[in-house]
């Protein structure tokens, strides 16, 4: 099992990938950006130039689209946000990740947040701000096992919800 950068090679297992979203019922998958009219050499051009901090939708800051990968299937997706606008701040965090349906509750959420931290290490982030709603007792299951630590609940009002911020402490 490995996270990786979203490539040519991927199409057929992305494909896959969002049809066990589809399947579920999910319309929305968090941490996944693309539009759905775009072509798979698109994406991986969009989520590298993303990664690179060039070609950048209206209000974004460079993020690192990535997956978790075993045996060729895409298990997971997160997104690492280099920095953070004060809706990120307030709403987003630094992180995005989500499991496809057929995946989840064996541990792949953990090991996607585990290779996001160390990305984030590595690009020079001392701390992450992580984000979820106040029900989603899996998502602050992972959060805390990766070292989360609650900050405050906050109710946003662009968004008409409330979130749950956590941050995570990066040590060198």
């Amino acid at each position: 099992m490995r996270i990786v950068h979203l490539a040519l090679e991927h199409e057929e297992a992305l494909r896959d990938f969002l049809a066990d979203f589809a399947g579920a019922g999910e319309t929305e998958i968090p941490a996944y950006f693309a539009e759905p009219a775009w072509s798979h050499a698109e994406i991986v051009a969009n989520f590298a130039s993303w990664a690179a901090g060039t070609q950048l939708p209206a209000g974004w800051v460079p993020c690192t689209t990535a997956f978790l990968v075993d045996d060729g299937e895409l298990l997971g997706v997160s997104n690492l946000r280099h920095s953070l606008t004060d809706f990120l701040r307030q709403y987003g965090g630094h992180v995005g990740y989500s499991v496809r349906p057929s995946a989840r509750g064996r541990g792949h959420a953990t090991r996607l947040l585990e290779g996001t931290k160390q990305h984030a290490r590595r690009l020079g982030i001392e701390r992450l701000l992580l984000t979820c709603a106040p029900d989603n007792a899996p998502s602050i299951r992972v959060i805390e096992k990766c070292g989360g630590v609650f900050a405050d609940e906050i109710f946003h009002e662009t968004m008409q919800a409330s979130v749950c911020r956590y941050w995570i402490e990066l040590p060198r």
